[in-house]
């Protein structure tokens, strides 16, 4: 079968085969086992980015995306005010809810994984993937949860929790309030 050349400079998949292997993998996503979402734990991250993006993108606010090994994932700006935000993900509910130790680096890479410093990000940005849901704060904690009870409002109003944040943060009077948002 023929196929589009590609663009000069980019490089072609190493196996064609590979993306059709990872949608037969993921295709039951999140029913599969805990080695496939280890397997595809990078484009699974991608995928949560790529969800709290749609919600900046949806409550108008401009992002900016940065490096894999950055402390912090994207620049968002609330008016002037330029915030760091650190994006993590969960594929499975335990105990009633979603659970995130915030932590940096790969429990099974080189340099193992360690604490954030507190000054690395502003706003933590917690997306429960599944249930297609982000929940913002600006708490600073080493664990963070997203209740089951908590999906149906995360869903139905997808700003109010960065509002909250930006509370938190002493910048209520930067952005909406939480019926716009």
């Amino acid at each position: 079968m023929p196929h589009q050349p590609f663009l000069p400079g980019l490089i072609a998949p190493a196996s064609p085969l590979n993306a059709a292997h990872q949608f037969d993998d993921l295709l039951h996503y999140p029913d599969v086992g805990s080695h496939l979402l280890c397997e595809h734990a990078k484009t699974l991250g991608h995928a949560s980015e790529l969800l709290t993006d749609s919600i900046f993108a949806r409550l108008g606010i401009p992002a900016a995306s940065f490096p894999e090994h950055s402390q912090f994932d994207r620049l968002i700006w609330i008016g002037s005010t330029c915030l760091r935000v650190q994006i993590k993900g969960r594929h499975r509910m335990t105990g009633g809810g979603y659970h995130f130790d915030i932590k940096r680096g790969y429990q099974r890479g080189p340099t193992g994984t360690r604490a954030y410093a507190r000054d690395d990000f502003d706003i933590l940005a917690l997306v429960a993937l599944p249930d297609n849901v982000v929940k913002f704060t600006a708490e600073w904690s080493k664990t963070h949860v997203i209740a089951a009870h908590e999906i149906a409002r995360l869903r139905t109003s997808p700003g109010a929790s960065l509002h909250l944040a930006l509370s938190d943060l002493g910048l209520s009077g930067t952005c909406a309030t939480p019926a716009a948002i």
